[in-house]
């Protein structure tokens, strides 16, 4: 009974670490078990190289992250199924050579540990058999590490990153987290994880056997990680419960209708899995209460520390397209567009649908590569620069779409902004261990985060829930999330959609405000009332050429603007 109790422990740290990547990180992996299988064999092939146990655990533990990694990076652009069936065929992979090699797996009979489970320790002179209820023990104690190692991350910069990543890796990116290496670190966390677990139960057993790290076992970790739904700590432990009754059915089955125990268990499973979306949503009601609780905003006028002084020096930027070409396969987008936004201004872009603003702006931002011409940040050539390599440069660009993390309040949004712009080497660590750094850089990044919502008029709904948020509101924290960067240019895609008359009134007050700090706005928008009512320069697209240039007055007055772009509408009208 003790045996069975650890084994079950022992797998649901698999359980948890495989939470990282499916719970967190969004990514539906399918491979637990061949980490497990690394762990598993390794730890028994290590010990015959001469490794102390601990060493060899640990050292299968690295080997697992490494191979996590390399396969994180291999799926970090995939989404959904993809991710799926790639991992699922990176568990029979592995499973494929367990079987085909007998020399590394033992063959059917697996491989058995020669030495008796014992820790010596050379230093306090004590040597621990670890029988039944030491493996008990052990295996409890790195459950309740992990899940405590967990909640503490995710209350930190880390969950931050992790809701982006699971809810919306496109804005991630857009806030300069790089979303290919996260999801990549959180594979190799959950791979070195398996490794552990694996590791432990060939240790209890004594032995380590290809059957029992099957595509199967994948499977069922991963149906017990689902099960869990939003309830991210305890909700692998009720699925792991699920994992726990499978095998005795299963046999119960076997003996039923004839079936091996094995088909017996895959049918279960599979029923399960077919049942998890009607088991999460009683799960996930009974885990959506709203976790966010309210602080004192701060004052307008607090000194922002570091990121504050950061933006101040940097005041003098300009972004500037010189003979700007972007195609799409065979289809020209933009030809030959010249753009200059300085410091300190609003620089509206206009034109009819289709004219080129939205892919312009995506060039800017780094997240369109240009066919030709050049692209400067306070002169340096920036033309082949990524989007997160622009981030770090100072500039941010927002959304056409509303786009939005319903798991976080418009404060940690905005505070996911500030940290995705000035990440800390090794946070993760740092934040385990309550450095004294980590305190002061969280501390500066929450007044740079309210130093946003006060300049973009959000404080009072800093916690509310993001589904309660009017659609103004929602589009104004699209742009204090981009603030929150130390953005030095904005790149704003029709940030008025959806919004009222006094909505508007407000963003035009931020924008007016934004500018008057120094920051650069290029504005795309539709609303001409707002666009003549807040822009300092407007430039005209026109099939992905530029039509015209100039002041608000002079586009107001020029016929040929007034002819392809708004036809018989009075700019004047507008302007005025």
């Amino acid at each position: 009974m003790i045996v069975e109790l650890a084994h079950h422990l022992y797998l649901l740290i698999a359980v948890l670490g495989l939470a990282l990547s499916v719970s967190y990180g969004g990514q539906p992996v399918l491979c637990q078990g061949a980490f497990l299988a690394v762990g598993s064999f390794g730890v028994v092939h290590l010990e015959r190289a001469g490794l102390p146990l601990v060493a060899a655990v640990f050292t299968g533990a690295a080997l697992a992250a490494f191979a996590g990694y390399l396969v994180g990076l291999l799926t970090a652009r995939l989404r959904g199924a993809a991710v799926a069936l790639s991992t699922w065929a990176f568990a029979w992979l592995v499973y494929a050579i367990l079987r085909a090699f007998p020399a590394v797996s033992g063959g059917s009979q697996g491989l058995i540990r020669p030495s008796p489970a014992r820790l010596h320790s050379q230093i306090f002179g004590v040597t621990i058999t670890l029988t039944p209820l030491v493996h008990l023990a052990v295996a409890g104690s790195v459950c309740l590490l992990l899940l405590a190692a967990v909640a503490r991350l995710n209350r930190g910069p880390a969950g931050l990153v992790w809701a982006a990543l699971r809810e919306a890796p496109a804005l991630a990116t857009s806030l300069g987290v790089p979303v290919l290496h996260r999801r990549a670190a959180l594979f190799a966390a959950t791979a070195a994880v398996a490794a552990v677990s694996g590791g432990g139960i060939t240790v209890l057993l004594g032995v380590a056997a290809p059957s029992d790290v099957s595509p199967l076992l994948s499977l069922q970790l991963f149906v017990a990680v689902l099960i869990g739904g939003t309830a991210r700590l305890w909700g692998p432990v009720l699925g792991l419960l699920v994992i726990a009754v499978i095998p005795p059915l299963a046999d119960s089955l076997a003996g039923a209708v004839g079936l091996p125990s094995e088909r017996s268990g895959g049918v279960l499973t599979a029923l399960v899995l077919v049942a998890v979306p009607f088991l999460r949503g009683p799960i996930e009601r009974l885990a959506g209460r709203w976790p966010e609780r309210a602080e004192r905003p701060r004052e307008p006028g607090e000194p922002s520390g570091e990121f504050a002084a950061r933006t101040a020096s940097e005041e003098g930027v300009v972004v500037a397209a010189q003979g700007l070409d972007v195609a799409i396969g065979e289809t020209r987008i933009l030809t030959g567009v010249d753009l200059e936004v300085r410091a300190g201004e609003i620089h509206a872009l206009i034109g009819p649908n289709g004219s080129g603003k939205t892919t312009a702006l995506r060039a800017l931002a780094g997240a369109l590569q240009p066919t030709g011409g050049r692209i400067l940040v306070e002169a340096t050539d920036v033309t082949r620069a990524g989007q997160l390599e622009m981030v770090r440069k100072g500039v941010t660009r927002t959304f056409q779409r509303t786009v939005g993390l319903e798991g976080l309040s418009p404060h940690r949004q905005v505070l996911l902004g500030v940290h995705g712009a000035t990440p800390m080497p090794f946070a993760a660590v740092r934040h385990l261990l309550g450095s004294a750094s980590v305190r002061d850089h969280s501390a500066a990044a929450d007044r740079e985060a309210w130093r946003a919502l006060h300049l973009t008029e959000l404080a009072e709904h800093a916690f509310d829930r993001p589904r309660e948020l009017g659609a103004g509101e929602q589009r104004l924290l699209q742009v204090a999330r981009a603030v929150a960067t130390g953005a030095r240019v904005l790149l704003l895609d029709e940030p008025a959609v959806g919004m009222t008359g006094p909505e508007r009134a407000t963003l035009a007050r931020v924008l007016r405000r934004l500018a008057e700090d120094g920051t650069a706005i290029l504005l795309v928008e539709h609303d001409l009332a707002l666009v003549y009512g807040v822009a300092d320069r407007i430039t005209v697209l026109d099939r992905g050429r530029v039509l015209a240039g100039g002041t608000p007055e002079s586009m107001a007055a020029d016929p040929a603007v007034r002819r392809v772009y708004l036809g018989d509408v009075d700019l004047s009208s507008a302007h005025g």
